[in-house]
């Protein structure tokens, strides 16, 4: 199925064939579900970063499903590349792309609105741990004159 997925890539979706982000998409061409002890078996260890790379900017969103499953008696997360990658239909590839960078922009803008609350929080915890800190500490420190 790889080949079909060469025939409908933009230019620049496609890793450098000796990567592990290649890797990571060769093994999911086959159009199987695959568990994530699977994925870390096949990679040698993590593959996070190589999932980033595929599914963000870098390679042009590649859209790759997951749902929660059960592989060797444990609870975990499958991962499946879009069928739409393989349909040899430039159309059906860009919409998967579309969907897939829509969810990598909704992923970012999210995970940004909630580093901004976090940063108000933290903002006002320190006015309050640095306004603790002058009457207890500061006021108890001898003056030089």
């Amino acid at each position: 199925m790889m080949d079909n997925l060469l025939f409908t890539a933009p230019d620049g979706a496609l890793p450098e064939i000796t990567s592990p982000a290649y890797e990571l998409l060769l093994i999911l061409s086959d159009v199987s579900k695959h568990a994530r002890d699977h994925l870390c078996n096949e990679l040698g260890g993590g593959f996070r970063a190589y999932l980033q790379q595929l599914t963000g900017e870098y390679y042009q969103h590649w859209l790759i499903h997951t749902e929660q499953g059960e592989y060797n008696g444990k609870k975990q997360t499958f991962y499946w590349l879009d069928e739409r990658h393989f349909s040899c239909d430039w159309e059906q590839d860009k919409d998967a792309r579309t969907i897939a960078r829509k969810q990598y922009k909704d992923r970012a803008y999210y995970g940004t609105k909630n580093a901004v609350k976090r940063l108000e929080q933290a903002t006002q915890e320190k006015a309050e741990a640095d306004k603790e800190y002058k009457q207890r500490i500061e006021s108890k420190k001898p003056t030089q004159d």
